[in-house]
């Protein structure tokens, strides 16, 4: 698998990561600086859950690298439209399950 189903495949993993990590951490990564507030290590936010917290941290940051990656071999467009289709999917399943 190559190319932007490969990327499809591991962000589309992060996502859903991160969506249960966020669950567990008590904050919503769609909330105006909260992904700001987590890549700072913000401790208001860590201290609820560090072992959570921390992977979560880890995962954005991974997260980040997968986008910058895909938009040099994919295009910006391509990309946009995956993270967009993989955040509304990770958006529903939070909502679903807590």
């Amino acid at each position: 698998m190559t190319g932007i189903s490969r990327f499809d495949q591991d962000f589309g993993a992060v996502v859903l990561e991160l969506a249960g990590l966020s669950a567990l951490c008590g904050v919503r990564l769609r909330d105006p600086g909260v992904v700001d507030a987590v890549l700072r290590g913000d401790e208001l936010i860590r201290h609820t859950n560090p072992t959570a917290f921390d992977k979560m941290r880890g995962l954005l940051v991974l997260a980040f690298t997968l986008v910058e990656r895909s938009v040099a071999a994919q295009g910006a467009e391509s990309t946009a439209e995956f993270v967009a289709s993989a955040i509304a999917e990770a958006s529903e399943r939070r909502d679903m399950f807590g």
